[in-house]
Formats: structure tokens, sequence, C-alpha cells
């Protein structure tokens, strides 16, 4: 019973991180369009990648909707490690550590990646291998 269960848990709680997500990824845009509209730019596109895999989950959390879960994920969490890198790499400070939302931003799109990653793993499982 509780192997059925995992994947049932892990699909409801993806749901409200791809909700969160998505919330966070928006707010981020409507912060940031002025002062950086490239920044901008690619948080609106995370914010539809996790609309897209939003929907592909509720519909049905099979494999391909779980991994569309992760890549949304996966996405913000390179879009605030990737420009960080290259600013401190360049010797200009990051501040993004400092911005509650920015830093939110990447909290929940982990918590993405990680339960997406861990409910994919237990709807993939064979058959054979559940106990």
């Amino acid at each position: 019973m509780s192997t059925e269960r995992g994947p049932v848990v892990g699909r409801r709680i993806l749901i409200v991180l791809l909700v969160l997500t998505a919330a966070v990824h928006a707010r981020l845009v409507a912060g940031t369009g002025a002062a950086s509209p490239m920044l901008a730019t690619l948080d609106g596109i995370v914010a539809i990648a996790a609309i897209a895999a939003l929907v592909l989950v509720v519909r049905r959390a099979d494999g391909p909707a779980l991994l569309a879960a992760a890549v949304a994920g996966g996405l913000g969490v390179a879009l605030f490690v990737v420009p960080g890198l290259v600013a401190v790499a360049q010797g200009q400070p990051w501040n993004a550590w400092l911005d509650p939302w920015m830093f939110g931003a990447l909290l929940v799109d982990a918590l993405v990646v990680r339960i997406a990653v861990f409910t994919l793993r237990k709807v993939e499982q064979p058959a054979s291998r559940k106990r």
C-alpha cells in the first residue's frame, strides 16, 4: 500500500510546488522587468514551462509529465546559478542570495526537481521490484 501511495502524494506535492514556481517566477518578471529585461524574459520562460508542466501533471502523472516538471524546475535552478557563476567569474558581486524572491524561487525550483524525480522513480519502477 505504501508503494502505491508514493506517486499519489508526490503528485499532489508537485502540483502545489509547480503553482508556487509559476507564481514566484511571474512575480520576478513583474519585479525585474525594467531593470533587467533579459532576466525577466528568462523568468517568464520558466513560469510558462512550470505552467505547461502543471497542466501535464494534473492531466496524468506519467513519466513524460514528471520529466517535464523536473526540466521546468531545472531551468529555474539554472536561471539562478548560471548568472551567479558568470558574475563571480568576472569579479562582480552577485546579490541574488540577498533577494528573498530570487532565493525563494531557487528553493521552490530545487524542490520541484527533487519531488518530480522521486515520483518519477516510483512511477517508472517495474512491478517486479515493487514490494
